[in-house]
């Protein structure tokens, strides 16, 4: 089918434009804040030092909003359901678009799986059993996994308000974190911290690898077009707004909280905000308020990432890059039901892998093979969006060329820099993981008759 179609639809069933901007920008933010930011400060510290671990959330945070704008401009030119898959195929045709939307699919439902391991971890701050009993943990995360995938099959309304709702609830603790960090902020911690041995990558570069894991989901607008009201000027609206504020939000806590604590007592933390604000006051409630809202923030994040999860698999059902099986849109809930159903199998059999081994070793795999899954859907948007440019263009030379592709660029090289920064042996599964299903795409080809066919990008 045309990717002209921008509903992606080959049936009368069609997704509800249900989301409105408010709910657009708690799933981005939502999405964003889950369990990145409440694990990340342990994640860096066991990899990086607070110096390096300050220049990279800069990095990060401007590398991001740079990606975000790409996803803004194109999201308002293309309010299409499956974002990346969709600028992929306009862009660079089929098997680009296939890459893409395997890539990022994997990666969703790595997501899914991440932050309920995280939700677990400061679960167990109030039921310290679930550290004990790999049965009982795993039995939660499997509770949790479906009564999500429940709520997103109902439909994206309710994934709206549990997005409004659990945003709220979770910024609310985050800035009393802040404030408590800030008055025990001590200078010490900085001077004395030092980095571990890293192999292949400067701390630097290591950290920027990290931290973009805080920021996935700044597409999440872009992905979940097709059920947002009035997408050509929410998806850009809720893009910008939800990343900024997040990054605000993330800076504040990462510096105070490498200058609350030590590096050390960072880096053996299963749970490194809550136990920031027990070590600075002395006292468990601080700890338990802040666990509470990241509790509120994983389950928000859960809810949010199985949309996303769900969306990708039925852009690219429609689009014919998966089996028609994730195309099929119920005419009851107006929701993909298979694809949501898939995706939710897939991640359960994650978490059964990873009942196998503790949470924070199963997590921090996780945050990496999960960043690398996104990053070749940043770079084929931010290259495609050049292009799209360029095909809009009557005239072209090197000054405009550069002039309206600035900002694409910039995009790319920090995407480039970012997959450097994830490091070797995570690339080297992340390169696996794409060639692995070139088969798939093969089979496709064949099950749709285009195997002897030279498309070229629409």
């Amino acid at each position: 089918m045309s990717s002209e179609n921008l509903n992606h639809s080959d049936n009368k069933v069609e997704l509800k434009k249900e989301i409105g901007l408010a709910a657009a920008i708690s799933i981005v933010v939502g999405n964003m804040i889950g369990s990145g930011i409440y694990m990340t400060p342990q994640t860096l510290a066991s990899a990086s030092n607070p110096k390096s671990t300050m220049i990279a959330w800069v990095i990060t945070s401007i590398g991001s909003i740079i990606v975000a704008l790409v996803f803004a401009r194109l999201g308002e030119k293309y309010p299409a359901t499956g974002g990346p898959v969709f600028y992929a195929r306009k862009s660079f045709g089929s098997f680009a678009a296939f890459l893409i939307a395997w890539t990022y699919w994997i990666g969703a439902w790595i997501c899914d799986a991440a932050v309920i391991t995280g939700f677990l971890s400061y679960l167990s701050f109030f039921v310290p059993v679930l550290r004990e009993s790999k049965l009982l943990a795993f039995g939660a995360s499997t509770l949790t996994l479906w009564f999500f995938t429940w709520i997103n099959i109902k439909g994206s309304k309710q994934v709206g308000i549990v997005g409004l709702i659990t945003t709220v609830c979770k910024i609310i603790p985050l800035i009393i974190f802040i404030i408590i960090a800030a008055l025990h902020f001590d200078s010490a911690n900085f001077a004395s911290a030092s980095a571990p041995e890293l192999e292949g990558a400067n701390t630097i570069s290591v950290a920027v690898g990290i931290t973009l894991w805080a920021f996935l989901g700044l597409d999440s607008a872009s992905v979940a077009a097709g059920d947002i009201k009035n997408p050509q000027k929410n998806v850009k609206r809720a893009t910008l707004l939800g990343i900024v504020g997040t990054a605000i939000i993330y800076m504040g806590i990462n510096v105070f909280a490498m200058g609350a604590i030590s590096q050390t007592q960072l880096a053996n933390s299963t749970a490194p905000l809550a136990e920031v604000i027990n070590i600075a006051t002395g006292s468990a409630w601080g700890g338990g308020f802040v666990a509470m809202g990241a509790i509120i923030a994983t389950l928000g994040a859960t809810s949010g990432w199985i949309l996303i999860t769900g969306r990708i698999a039925l852009s690219a059902g429609q689009e014919n890059l998966f089996p028609k099986v994730f195309s099929k849109i119920s005419p009851k809930t107006h929701t993909p039901v298979n694809a949501l159903v898939i995706s939710a199998v897939a991640a359960n059999i994650l978490l059964i892998l990873n009942a196998a081994g503790s949470l924070r070793s199963a997590y921090n795999f996780m945050v990496l093979i999960g960043t690398l899954a996104f990053l070749p859907a940043y770079a084929f948007s931010a290259a495609g969006e050049i292009i799209l440019l360029a095909k809009r263009s009557s005239q072209f030379n090197l000054f405009i060329f550069v002039k309206s592709s600035s900002m694409s660029l910039l995009a790319f090289a920090y995407t480039l820099y970012a997959i450097y920064g994830i490091g070797a042996n995570a690339v080297m599964w992340g390169f696996i993981l794409m060639l692995a299903g070139i088969p798939f795409f093969v089979y496709m080809r064949m099950q749709n008759k285009e195997i002897n066919s030279l498309e070229e990008p629409l």
